[in-house]
């Protein structure tokens, strides 16, 4: 059985490794992808890791979704546990947020974006962490240096 300390550090641990500058699709940011789709979507990607699918259901969005639950199901696993003592696994990405003051000290680029990530264990138990920061959708930073993204 999980303990809520697991849940919270294996919350943790793939919400910073997500938001990551690491986290790629195709060899592309992969959140500057998912913001790319957002668009046509009212800049919203829901990823269920337990099902490993996405809504709205776009190439990149669902590859990444297949992605992150095979990182959930590594993370489970290194604390002892299995996909199975979860309800429920979710990334949610809301895009284009309203901007917010510059932190002193970080190059922040592109618009500001809300990451929340929810694990709910079989026996109610919820580790959620959220985390804002800053992206461009793929084809503005794409035409900035090599012409029209095509995705």
């Amino acid at each position: 059985m999980l303990s809520k300390y697991k849940l919270n550090h294996i919350a943790a641990g793939l919400l910073d490794k997500f938001v990551g500058r690491d986290n790629d699709y195709q060899r592309h940011w992969a959140l500057g992808v998912m913001y790319f789709e957002a668009r046509a979507a009212d800049n919203r990607i829901d990823l269920n890791l337990l099902a490993a699918c996405a809504n709205p259901p776009f190439p990149a969005s669902t590859s990444l979704a297949r992605t992150w639950a095979h990182h959930l199901r590594q993370a489970l696993g290194r604390h002892g546990a299995a996909l199975d003592e979860l309800d429920a696994a979710t990334i949610s990405v809301e895009f284009g947020l309203p901007p917010v003051p510059k932190r002193p000290g970080y190059i922040e680029y592109g618009d500001p974006f809300l990451c929340s990530l929810r694990l709910v264990a079989k026996d109610g138990r919820v580790a959620e962490r959220r985390r804002m920061e800053h992206c461009a959708p793929a084809d503005e930073f794409w035409n900035s240096w090599f012409g029209p993204y095509t995705g």
